[in-house]
């Protein structure tokens, strides 16, 4: 079959712009431009750069190609896929460590359960022991409310530092309230997390995880963009690219979880050192006023330092509480889309 006299022309000049380029030692480049035709050139013009280009040897091969440059969109997509990739890694890390530090430790699933119990059981203590301490501040409250209560039955004025002991102790029944719920949660989040952990470690101790492999996560993902009651948006696709499983998303909520709640329990415990600094130093100031003396400027100014690192410890611990809480919310939907977006794909 011959060739068409379009064709032909190429070859011609295909062959041509090889011997000129040949001569000078220059390359040869092809690119398409924007209405879709072809072109051949030693020379590469400027609006060229914007196409994808090929260099050209002289057989007729291409040796090298050029991309395009890419689009505002592209470039957000790229970052995206970047992130996207750098996330996985990270997640399959922090899975690896995680399961070698459970064979590491455990020598068999009751080990798993006795560390569970133990730490539970520490929360516990710790819970009854700020109990106690409630009903120690409850009494001396009650004396110091009976005594302004004295105060007003004979009609004196009530001194200052009595009712900052009787505000500062309410303050301190409240912080202990709170610590009390944080602890209670704490012992929520060990269960869940060892729940989770006891399932693993049985998958690495029977040789067989059960986790989905890189395989089948793709294959849940191209599935579910091909099935027309789906509409995934961005989100739905990250979800399937980056967990492999449930258990994936679970693990790396706990991770985030077991995190935000050490930062929680050692603001608390730094509140709850404060606070008793605070009382201390306001006992001694009272036992000043008692005397119907000024107390030293310099147990002033502590105290107003200590009361600025309490408010700001009090703030502290409301960011990490209502990030923690923001953390559990969101791995709460993701986990529910999830499971709708695989079990969409189910036969």
């Amino acid at each position: 079959m011959k060739p068409s006299r379009h064709k032909a022309g190429h070859l011609l000049l295909l062959t041509a712009l090889f011997f000129a380029s040949s001569a000078f030692g220059e390359r040869l480049y092809k690119w398409v431009d924007a209405n879709g035709q072809v072109h051949y050139s030693n020379q590469l013009p400027p609006e060229a750069a914007q196409h994808k280009r090929e260099v050209i040897n002289e057989q007729g091969r291409t040796v090298k190609i050029y991309q395009a440059p890419l689009t505002p969109e592209e470039k957000v997509e790229a970052e995206r896929l970047a992130e996207l990739n750098t996330r996985k890694k990270e997640l399959a890390e922090k899975r690896a460590n995680h399961d070698r530090s459970l064979l590491a430790t455990y020598s068999s699933e009751k080990d798993m359960y006795k560390a569970r119990d133990g730490k539970i059981s520490a929360i516990e203590s710790l819970i009854q022991l700020a109990k106690s301490r409630i009903r120690s501040i409850q009494n001396r409250q009650l004396e110091l409310t009976q005594e302004a209560a004295n105060y007003e039955r004979s009609g004196k004025k009530l001194p200052a530092s009595l009712l900052s002991q009787i505000s500062n102790l309410r303050n301190q029944i409240s912080r202990n309230e709170e610590f009390i719920d944080d602890k209670k949660q704490e012992m929520e989040d060990i269960r869940t997390q060892f729940d989770s952990d006891i399932n693993r470690y049985a998958e690495l101790r029977s040789g067989k995880p059960a986790a989905i492999t890189r395989k089948s996560q793709l294959s849940a993902l191209e599935t579910a963009m091909k099935n027309p009651n789906i509409k995934l948006d961005r989100h739905d696709r990250t979800l399937l690219a980056t967990y492999g499983s449930e258990e994936d998303l679970i693990f790396a909520r706990d991770q985030e979880i077991k995190n935000i709640n050490t930062d929680i329990s050692d603001t608390s415990s730094r509140l709850d050192t404060l606070q008793t600094q605070l009382t201390m130093l306001s006992d001694n100031a009272s036992e000043y006023q008692d005397r119907n003396e000024i107390p030293p400027e310099s147990l002033l100014q502590k105290m107003k330092q200590i009361i600025g690192e309490i408010d700001s410890a009090q703030t502290l611990l409301q960011e990490k509480r209502k990030g923690k809480q923001a953390i559990d919310e969101r791995y709460t939907s993701d986990i529910d889309r999830y499971r709708k977006l695989i079990g969409s794909n189910q036969p």
